[in-house]
């Protein structure tokens, strides 16, 4: 009855004027050219596409930094970044200005506005720095103003080897300059090194005995050393050029340099009276890789450089090196590896997505239909590829990301076109047009559906923010390739399945014809019947839906299905950072590294002994330096140095070699290192998305005691909330101080405070009385004691100060002394002074989310109650993902209001879309639950899979309505009609949501990091689609019926006359 009623009403028009679409359909060529055209586009462009990691980021930062040397974070703080913040703020385009003043450096961060001119702002920064008068303070270097651009970092050298310093530094500075020479080399840099200096160093018993002071060996050495250019003479001869050409470029020659001259003739030169130390400097610093001394050299890429030619070309580099023997060259950290895992991970997957795409049509439908509605994955990806490409974007992780998002969705329109002429062919075998009126018949609700799940995708080009830069590849890829897809479903896929000939024979018929008459039996017998009753009791059945809703939104509220902005992805790196107290001198440090450094190597053998290879590829250990690498988008290699910091880095082999994971090794040295004494904090990192701190709060106060307080107060609060971490605050005490002042007896014999500080400057930290280029580096050339004087407290109390009338005395006699502990850094925030307390989120127990609520709710507002006038703020990763969640909140309306605005012209009708886009949200529904029963988190990730979700869900939907639509124009009753439509749309319906994941599962079924970070997308499109399935079938229906009671109870309500023309 069913079909019989179906066959007299279902119709296929075939208007006068066909168009472009029957021209393909009957030239053949054309088709074939235009398949071409994509594929070989397609494959030039790829082939010519550059390469890199991750999609390039403006960070949209100006810096001002400042090297003061000598100078305490207080004398930073007053001279520099107070005087600079003040013209910053409230300049046009600045977002906020933060400043940091520590031990001989001041930085000044500006960040900018989205939309702003970066080129505009930066002027106007310089205009302001430069227009600072006195500025910048006597032994301070000038400003140095920056507009950052990040330079990823590819690659990361290890030069290792049992060899002096100096022989290390040598050979680094060889290899990088001979890497700077390849084609695809530009940048490169060589860490770990000290730098060269020459120390002119000599000791106050030296200068009483010759009667000299600094001032003179400093004025010598500056007279001695000189190139003067004295002109040019015009002369019968020519012309000649005169000047003087004596400056001093080694040490020896520095040892030369004449101090004084006596009545009898003869000569004090600097080395009689001092030690001219040529080398490097005395900056505290030590690196080993692996046990042995080594330098790194990163190598970074330039915007115009390719990435994987670039890693290839550094191999081969490697490879064909000769270095003396006892050096290696190896290989610290390959960022390459990802992308090459990526592309490795999408090829993989894409070919199987393929072949169960291919199967499923197989089963369903027939061999031929099978074959060319599969062969739109690689049409459409090559052919989108050529946009990319045209474009200007590159091939990236973001890239590849899009490309699996695209993965799932590509071929749905395909599907309905495809089995609509299957279905016109088998109805219609005679028919010549029939491959033309199937493709009418779709034509209109294919068309929406595609371009509502670019609608879905669109507004995330207009994303703000940083993430905003790296996602906004996404909507390009996603919507280039859709648009090739429907190219191709239209003009390339009905040519092809123009001959009403089918290819599946013998047993692929036979299973093909068991397979359809089963579907056709569950359609009739289950389906039909379960739909007529959801419709029968449609009030209950839309209450049960709600309810399932609102119990989903209930166990997000509890927390029992957890949101995260990013998944927690562990990597094969542990990164642990050392920080000792501030002041302990370097050897104590150095002795507790090398006991971590123990520690670590007998988890190393303790882990080894179940295990026939070893599952630590590398150990490395920093001393008097910690080394800060982002992996992730904009990832670039800092490094900071003080005596009391170093770092362990331990990398391991990938984990599909490995069955111990990152977190358990690091629980394991935890375990062994946290009691050493001595340490103030240890920070283990071993995430792969990201170093920064899961919690950071700014806290203000006018009161510095009180903002001390009130930051030693959260720290305590934060240690105290259940599954919080590696908990710090940035107040520190620093390094203790001597406070010199002038006392009366020093002033009676006209000693001034500028004197005293200058002489205890040149004295202990030195004068730099030149600085010159000798080869790749600039060399720095001081006077000062020797270092063990400068080392030792004592010298103080034997300094004699130069006085005014020539003479000297005892500085003890002419100053006060006073001991005193100042900070570590100062830090401020538009001119106000703050204090920063982190902490990371032990994410297995409490999310991120969660202690943020705990502290909004409980802990901050006691801790304003305490101490009034308190301010506090949220910064970091939760301002960031606070921003970029708003971002994409409003993005998603603009998307949802362009749906309706298609919707509603396809439909004709001002409610019927709101009936249709009900499926979204039931469908984010499905993606919450699929995460819950697949044991995943809800994150930031999972959200590009619900966009996804969303085109694909209303895509589904109107191929339903419209069919339903179909039939209550030609008369037959609303509920007769959407039984019409279940049981016609069943299929391709079917189709697309088990092309959608099956295409998907291979992924979801990888144990592969990259796999791990792409599986909250894939469960969110691939559990989605199937419960939006069955709200397609059963709720929208409901829907959809509920809608025409409310018309038909209006219109008893109303006089016919006045509702005659009008539309739902």
């Amino acid at each position: 009855m069913m079909e019989q009623m179906m066959s007299n009403t279902e119709k296929y028009p075939v208007p006068e004027s066909r168009g472009l679409i029957d021209w393909f359909i009957h030239n053949h060529v054309a088709a074939n050219i235009l398949m071409l055209l994509l594929t070989v586009g397609g494959l030039i462009s790829l082939s010519a596409m550059q390469t890199e990691t991750f999609p390039p980021v403006d960070p949209k930062l100006i810096t001002i930094t400042v090297t003061y040397p000598g100078a305490t974070p207080y004398e930073v703080a007053d001279a520099i970044t107070t005087r600079v913040e003040e013209p910053l703020i409230g300049l046009d385009g600045v977002k906020r200005v933060t400043s940091t003043a520590s031990e001989g450096v001041a930085s000044i961060h500006v960040e900018l506005l989205d939309f702003v001119d970066a080129d505009e702002v930066y002027n106007d920064v310089e205009t302001a720095v430069n227009s600072l008068q006195s500025f910048p303070p006597q032994d301070a270097e000038r400003p140095i103003i920056t507009k950052i651009r990040l330079t990823p970092n590819v690659m990361t050298l290890a030069l290792v080897g049992e060899v002096p310093r100096s022989v290390l530094r040598y050979w680094g500075e060889k290899i990088e300059e001979e890497m700077r020479l390849l084609p695809n080399i530009a940048l490169t840099n060589l860490r770990g090194v000290q730098d060269e200096m020459i120390s002119v160093e000599v000791s106050e018993q030296a200068l009483q005995r010759h009667g000299i002071r600094f001032e003179q060996v400093n004025a010598a050495i500056t007279n001695y050393s000189k190139d003067i250019p004295a002109g040019t003479i015009e002369s019968r001869q020519g012309d000649w050029l005169f000047r003087i050409q004596d400056k001093r470029r080694s040490g020896r020659e520095f040892g030369e340099i004449v101090i004084l001259s006596r009545p009898d003739g003869s000569t004090v030169r600097l080395k009689d009276i001092g030690t001219v130390i040529d080398g490097l400097s005395d900056r505290n610093i030590i690196n080993l890789f692996n046990g042995k001394p080594a330098v790194y050299i990163d190598v970074q890429r330039s915007e115009s450089d390719d990435t994987l030619l670039l890693a290839n070309e550094v191999k081969q580099y490697i490879n064909h090196l000769s270095l003396p023997d006892g050096l290696v060259l190896t290989i610290e950290e390959d960022q390459t590896i990802a992308l090459s895992d990526r592309v490795s991970l999408m090829t993989r997957n894409g070919v199987l997505g393929f072949m169960l795409v291919f199967l499923i049509l197989l089963l369903f439908l027939d061999l031929k239909l099978a074959f060319w509605t599969s062969a739109a994955i690689p049409i459409s990806f090559l052919g989108g590829l050529m946009i990319i490409n045209f474009l200007g974007f590159s091939l990236n992780m973001i890239t590849l990301f899009a490309l699996i998002v695209v993965l799932g969705i590509v071929v749905d329109d395909g599907i309905i076109i495809g089995e609509s002429i299957f279905d016109a062919q088998e109805n219609n075998p005679d028919d010549k047009n029939a491959v033309f009126k199937g493709v009418r018949s779709v034509l209109s609700p294919v068309t929406v559906g595609v371009m509502t799940t670019i609608a879905a995708f669109a507004p995330l080009i207009f994303s703000t923010g940083t993430l905003g830069q790296i996602v906004r590849v996404i909507p390009v890829v996603v919507i280039s390739i859709l648009i090739v897809s429907l190219i191709e479903a239209y003009f390339i896929l009905p040519a092809h399945l123009s001959h009403n000939t089918r290819w599946s024979r013998g047993i692929l018929a036979r299973l093909r014809d068991r397979f359809q008459a089963g579907l056709k039996r569950f359609t009739l017998r289950q389906l039909i019947p379960m739909a007529r009753l959801a419709i029968q009791w449609r009030y209950a059945t839309i209450a049960l839906f709600l309810g399932v809703a609102v119990i989903t939104g209930g166990l997000v509220k509890a927390g029992i299905i957890r949101f995260v902005f990013f998944p927690n992805i562990e990597g094969d790196k542990v990164t642990i950072a050392v920080k000792m107290p501030i002041g302990t001198p370097f050897s104590v440090t150095q002795s507790t590294m090398m006991e971590i450094s123990d520690e670590v190597e007998k988890v190393r053998a303790a882990l080894n002994e179940s295990r026939n290879d070893d599952i630590f590829e590398s150990v490395g250990i920093s001393i008097g330096e910690q080394v800060s690498s982002r992996g992730g988008p904009g990832g670039s290699v800092s490094s900071a140095q003080a005596n009391h910091q170093g770092q362990v880095r331990i990398k391991m082999v990938p984990s599909d070699f490995r069955q111990v994971s990152t977190l358990d090794i690091e629980n394991l040295v935890r375990a062994r290192i946290e009691n050493i004494p001595n340490i103030d904090t240890l920070e283990f990192k071993s995430s792969l998305v990201s170093n920064d701190p899961d919690i950071e709060v700014e806290i203000t106060h006018p009161d510095e005691g009180m903002l001390i307080k009130a930051s030693h107060h959260l720290r305590q609060a934060l240690e105290n909330i259940a599954g919080t971490k590696d908990v710090q605050e940035s107040f520190e005490y620093g390094k203790p101080e001597y406070v010199f002042k002038v006392n009366e007896q020093g002033y009676a014999v006209g000693l001034t405070p500028a004197a005293l500080g200058q002489q205890l400057r040149d004295a202990f930290f030195g004068f730099e009385v030149q600085r010159f280029q000798r080869g790749n580096s600039e060399v720095l050339v001081y006077v000062r004691y020797p270092k063990e004087t400068r080392e030792q407290l004592a010298t103080i109390e034997q300094m004699r100060l130069l006085l005014p009338n020539g003479a000297t005395a005892p500085l003890n006699t002419v100053a006060d002394i006073v001991q005193q502990r100042g900070y570590n850094e100062i830090q401020s925030v538009d001119g106000r002074r703050i204090v920063t307390v982190t902490a990371d989120a032990q994410t297995d127990e409490v999310t991120p989310d969660q202690i943020v609520k705990v502290l909004q709710r409980e802990v901050l507002p006691e801790l304003q109650e305490l101490y009034p006038g308190l301010e506090y703020s949220f910064e970091g990763k939760t301002r960031e993902q606070k921003e970029d969640l708003a971002s994409l909140g409003r993005n998603m309306m603009i998307a949802l209001l362009i749906m309706y605005m298609l919707l509603g012209a396809q439909l004709k009708s001002y409610i019927q879309p709101f009936a249709v886009m009900s499926a979204i949200p039931f469908g984010i529904v499905g993606a919450i639950l699929g995460h819950l029963l697949l044991g995943y988190d809800v994150s930031f990730i999972s959200l590009f899979g619900v966009v996804a979700l969303a085109g694909v869900v209303v895509n589904d939907s109107i191929v339903l309505v419209d069919y339903m639509n179909l039939q209550r124009e030609q008369g037959v009753e609303i509920v007769q009609s959407a039984l019409l439509a279940i049981e016609r749309r069943f299929r391709p319906i079917l189709l697309t949501t088990l092309s959608t994941s099956l295409g998907l599962l291979p992924i979801l079924m990888e144990t592969s990091i990259q796999a791990r970070f792409l599986i909250p997308m894939v469960v969110s499109l691939a559990c989605g689609i199937l419960f939006a399935t069955i709200i397609v079938m059963f709720l929208l229906p409901c829907l959809l019926v509920v809608i025409d009671d409310v018309h038909r109870l209006f219109r008893l309500l109303v006089q016919p006359e006045k509702t005659s023309d009008m539309h739902i």
